[in-house]
């Protein structure tokens, strides 16, 4: 049999892969150019910007141009010593208004339009950890699934191999009819084992590039400093950092902001008001008109059969549903970042408890293979102790994935990921 197949298949578990290799940042640079999710959160940050720039806007002064220009008959029946004549009505009118109070509803449509702003961004910041974290688990579950599969390939071989030595032994009586048969039996599993693991790694293959928009190209391994803060200052970093809360803390804001526009419904509104307007042969023939206004114009709405009042009682609904919906964030955020923080910590364990395993297991199959070759073990217990020894590989190649996805996820949570936020 091949000596130390499996060996050499793990092996790609801790070194980089020949060829032009692409990294875990450069993985999800590409998904960050590609990502529908991503584009989406952008465009609708741009949105958030333009309605801000419209709140602003509406406290500025606005100028119009209006103007008519008819063609008729005005028959004045003899009033004023007019006959039928035929005219042509026209004006010009500009004008400008400027508000001076609106019982702070121009203020709170800013305020509004910035917490979103605010929200819009923090949730595209958001949206791009979520997506940091799914690219590292696919690129770890390309890497495992590759390996596996490769892992499985060389069991297989190994298990034909051990077939054909089998089938000489049992023809040449040196073993019974029971011994071969099994070994045909894990040859037979062997190769199902195979095309299980080429299923998996197309699975795989297929679900980094519906992030990355590209095929993994010869991934290398993601590091790993082994750095790990204290819980208290993650959690410390987390709540001043966190998309989430602060997207949160955003629609408190919006909401208040939503409660001064709904009291200002009840209060008057002023504004100042200029009009200059031409008008030449409106109401008989040679009419002549040219005015200059300056002003003060105003509203107020005494009665409005209860609606400022359940506008002012559903905005104050919205302030303590968004206050809850914050505080739900928070604590949202906590049992993350402990849950984020000590799942690191314990894949790492687990991921070295794994490749002690992996390394025993193939010691176990290098001192059964001598045993076998002097006649001192069957070749059964050697055939099992490599189906041990790739187990052992899959435990490893998933131990190891959980690290890269754990550490993203924490990394993402307080804000210490390598890549850039957009």
């Amino acid at each position: 049999m091949r000596r130390a197949a499996l060996i050499a298949a793990v092996a790609l578990l801790a070194s980089p892969s020949l060829g032009q290799a692409t990294t875990l940042e450069e993985a999800i640079a590409a998904a960050r150019a590609y990502n529908p999710q991503i584009r989406a959160a952008k465009a609708r940050a741009e949105a958030a910007d333009a309605r801000l720039d419209a709140a602003k806007g509406a406290r500025l002064p606005s100028v119009g141009l209006a103007g008519e220009y008819l063609s008729g008959r005005n028959d004045l029946g003899g009033f004023f010593g007019f006959a039928a004549a035929n005219v042509d009505p026209r004006s010009a009118r500009l004008e400008l208004s400027q508000p001076l109070y609106a019982g702070g509803a121009l203020s709170a449509g800013v305020d509004q339009a910035r917490a979103g702003q605010a929200g819009a961004q923090a949730r595209l910041i958001q949206a791009d950890d979520e997506l940091q974290v799914a690219v590292a688990r696919a690129y770890a579950g390309v890497r495992a699934a590759q390996t596996f599969f490769e892992a499985s390939q060389a069991q297989a071989k190994a298990f034909e191999e051990g077939a054909r030595q089998a089938t000489l032994r049992f023809n040449a009586g040196e073993i019974p009819r029971s011994d071969l048969d099994l070994t045909l039996a894990r040859k037979a599993e062997a190769r199902a084992g195979v095309a299980k693991a080429q299923g998996a790694l197309a699975v795989a293959r297929a679900q980094y590039a519906a992030l990355v928009g590209a095929e993994p190209v010869a991934l290398e391994p993601a590091p790993d400093d082994g750095a790990l803060p204290s819980l208290d200052e993650a959690l410390t970093r987390a709540e001043t950092v966190s998309p989430a809360l602060k997207a949160a803390e955003a629609g408190v804001r919006a909401a208040r902001a939503a409660a001064s526009a709904a009291a200002a419904q009840g209060l008057p509104s002023v504004s100042l008001a200029a009009r200059a307007e031409q008008v030449r042969d409106q109401f008989f023939p040679g009419y002549r008109s040219d005015a200059v206004t300056v002003g003060l114009q105003g509203r107020w709405t005494l009665f409005s059969g209860g609606r400022v009042q359940a506008a002012k009682s559903e905005a104050a609904a919205g302030v303590r549903a968004a206050e809850a919906e914050r505080d739900a964030s928070r604590a949202a955020l906590k049992t993350a970042v402990i849950g984020a923080w000590s799942d690191l910590q314990a894949s790492r364990l687990a991921a070295t408890a794994a490749r002690e395993q992996v390394q025993a297991a193939n010691s176990a199959v290098e001192s059964l293979r001598q045993e076998v070759r002097v006649g001192q073990r069957p070749m059964l217990d050697l055939l099992d102790a490599q189906r041990d020894q790739l187990a052992a590989v899959a435990r490893a190649l998933a131990a190891e994935g959980d690290v890269t996805a754990s550490a993203r996820q924490l990394a993402v949570l307080t804000s210490t990921a390598p890549a850039s936020r957009p």
